[in-house]
């Protein structure tokens, strides 16, 4: 009996056997839960920084300002949190005229705005300032006039001025114009952008005058 004793408990495992292959499961699973965990937080981590490391872009639609009468355009940030950035557009020129000595006088076309900007601010309100350059291709209608000679009294010749007519051509134009403005931009979607954009330009027979004119648009950050 003692004999049939000793075998079965030699084929049973011991307990310090027993506990010698819990501590190495539990050491396998240590392992692998840190491992999932590890590889848990560099996958956020990876995502957060790509996230972070997008720079702001938003679309926006412009009414006045260095758009003119109306426009579209694209705005982002050099590199992620940059207070740096520019825009390009397209806008719509119109203006029109009239004089009791030249008659009336219009211009309209395209025009491409292109700006660097400054963005001064840490939360959604910043202060916005801008330069930049606008390039447009204008088509003018203006009226014409002949002078004629109506008459002669003592050797003095009288003439007046006859309509002609309407004769137009098209131009290239440019003025370069600033930006002084409030804009409300969070990371992710609507915006908002109201100021002045003073503007002037080197002269020329391109040099278009244009001045003081206000701006307000909406738009929304990607």
């Amino acid at each position: 009996m003692k004999t049939t004793t000793s075998r079965l408990m030699a084929l049973l495992p011991s307990c310090s056997s027993t506990q010698n292959v819990t501590r190495t499961a539990m050491k396998i699973l240590r392992r692998r839960t840190i491992i999932f965990i590890t590889a848990a937080i560099v996958s956020i981590g990876a995502k957060a920084q790509q996230t972070c490391d997008t720079p702001d872009r938003s679309i926006y639609l412009e009414i006045l300002g260095a758009s003119n009468i109306v426009g579209i355009n694209y705005d982002a940030r050099f590199k992620a949190n940059s207070p740096w950035g520019y825009r390009i557009g397209v806008g719509y020129t119109y203006s029109k005229q009239y004089s009791i000595f030249s008659g009336s006088n219009s211009l309209k076309g395209p025009d491409i705005p292109v700006e660097i900007n400054y963005l001064l601010g840490k939360k959604n309100s910043k202060l916005d300032l801008g330069f930049g350059l606008n390039l447009g291709y204008y088509t003018e209608k203006y009226d014409t006039w002949d002078i004629k000679q109506t008459g002669e009294v003592d050797g003095t010749p009288y003439y007046e001025s006859e309509y002609a007519g309407e004769a137009k051509h098209s131009l290239w134009g440019y003025y370069f114009f600033g930006n002084i403005g409030y804009r409300y931009q969070p990371t992710h979607g609507f915006q908002f952008r109201i100021g002045i954009s003073p503007s002037f330009n080197l002269g020329g027979k391109h040099a278009v005058d244009k001045g003081f004119f206000p701006y307000v648009s909406f738009g929304y950050v990607l």
